[in-house]
């Protein structure tokens, strides 16, 4: 597939294929499309936290174009917090990956997961309206789906750059799983 464009590529990260990241990873398109994808989350990040979360906030600003500065800072800022999280993620997906047995370099990890994000942007407004305080079984439901499907991508994604059977990658993401609930709740509670 040399003539696949990134539209069609992110087609079937959607479709949650395994065998993209091999292509897109043998083309040297891994770096620019996990870019591109996690500057996309940032972007959907910072829209829907204005939609959840700013207008209320925004009220105090008397100048229209004090409004458009603040909303485009919130906007970068979720674009840092995407880049952060795939970051920190990425390193976590790493280490538990290697933990089991799995061999890649963490740069393979980190692009792979960067492309594997495309399923998260559909995550990203019910996770930001619970984050808000909106609640209803509609809310869970869609952040459930969503979350799932994100996971889904996730796994595959993890599977293809380790190279690991099922098992181990879920026992990989598992592990991450119960280490991130733990510390959060050290961190938190």
């Amino acid at each position: 597939t040399k003539d696949m464009g990134y539209f069609d590529a992110m087609w079937h990260v959607l479709r949650i294929e395994e065998k993209i990241y091999r292509d897109i990873n043998s083309r040297g398109f891994a770096p620019r499309y996990a870019t591109i994808n996690v500057f996309i989350l940032g972007v959907l990040y910072g829209l829907s936290f204005l939609y959840f979360l700013g207008s209320e906030s925004l009220q105090d600003i008397a100048d229209p174009s004090g409004i458009i500065f603040v909303k485009f800072i919130v906007i970068a800022v979720g674009v840092l917090v995407a880049f952060l999280l795939h970051l920190g993620a990425a390193f976590l997906f790493w280490s538990f990956g290697r933990g089991v047995g799995g061999e890649a370099r963490f740069l393979f990890v980190y692009f792979n997961l960067g492309v594997a994000v495309v399923p998260l942007w559909f995550a990203v407004p019910g996770l930001t309206a619970l984050h808000a305080g909106w609640r209803g079984p509609m809310v869970y439901l869609y952040a459930a789906i969503t979350g799932l499907y994100a996971f889904s991508s996730f796994f595959v994604a993890t599977k293809s750059v380790f190279g690991l059977s099922h098992g181990k990658t879920l026992l990989a993401i598992a592990m991450m799983f119960i280490f991130l609930v733990s510390f959060l709740y050290l961190w938190l509670g």
